[in-house]
């Protein structure tokens, strides 16, 4: 299954994926406890110590989406996908990232990613989502940041609603039954740092692939665009 949550900043994005996420942390631990499965959660950002040490062993980071192509049971949470699979790439994924992305279900792969907006993710992973929901900050407090003054009361409130995506049109997209909602405050927040700032490599580099048949020996050199 994979799960696009979309919204410009600061619309709560990354309290969705904290409360998510905790989820899944408590499911994987009563997992592990009853049927003794190891199941990882990886992840970009990064989570508070204490979420850590309440959940120790069960949270992997990556650094490049190439880290996590082909891992199998595990649990993903991806944020600003688009820097990685963006849709200003024309050409089609590589073949092995193609096939990982369409048997992800039956690999026992759960993708939660989020972007902006979901036409910013690469057509190829689109086709590939089960859904997408866009969440948006109804009221709330203002966000703190850097050479900022510091919030001192953390209140608000988000709506979340289902994005029609078949077919998707991102000049007027529609939304599937009503918005539900959560609630903002200090403890979603804590739960890993949303001020953070995601680094990425040059895209653009190219990667040497040296291709050879088992029949006869040939072997023919040629250079891919990387992920």
């Amino acid at each position: 299954m994979k799960i696009v949550y979309t919204g410009l900043e600061s619309s709560g994005k990354s309290l969705v994926g904290a409360i998510n996420m905790h989820q899944d942390l408590q499911r994987n631990k009563y997992w592990a406890k009853k049927y003794g499965i190891k199941r990882y959660l990886y992840t970009n950002m990064k989570v508070s110590e204490e979420v850590k040490r309440q959940f120790p062993n069960q949270i992997k980071y990556f650094y490049d989406v190439k880290e996590i192509v082909n891992k199998v049971g595990i649990d993903i949470y991806h944020d600003e996908i688009a820097s990685d699979f963006s849709a200003l790439k024309n050409e089609p994924l590589p073949k092995d990232v193609n096939v990982w992305l369409r048997q992800g279900a039956k690999q026992g792969v759960i993708y939660n990613a989020f972007a902006q907006e979901f036409h910013d993710v690469h057509l190829d992973w689109r086709r590939r989502c089960s859904v997408a929901y866009l969440v948006s900050k109804v009221i709330g407090s203002s966000r703190g940041g850097k050479n900022l003054p510091p919030v001192d009361t953390i209140w608000g409130l988000c709506s979340i609603r289902k994005l029609d995506i078949n077919p998707y049109n991102e000049l007027e997209p529609k939304y599937i039954g009503f918005p539900r909602f959560i609630f903002i405050n200090r403890k979603v927040c804590s739960f890993f740092d949303t001020y953070q700032f995601l680094e990425y490599k040059d895209r653009r580099e190219l990667e040497h692939v040296v291709e050879e048949c088992k029949e006869c020996g040939y072997k023919r050199t040629k250079h891919v665009r990387k992920i």
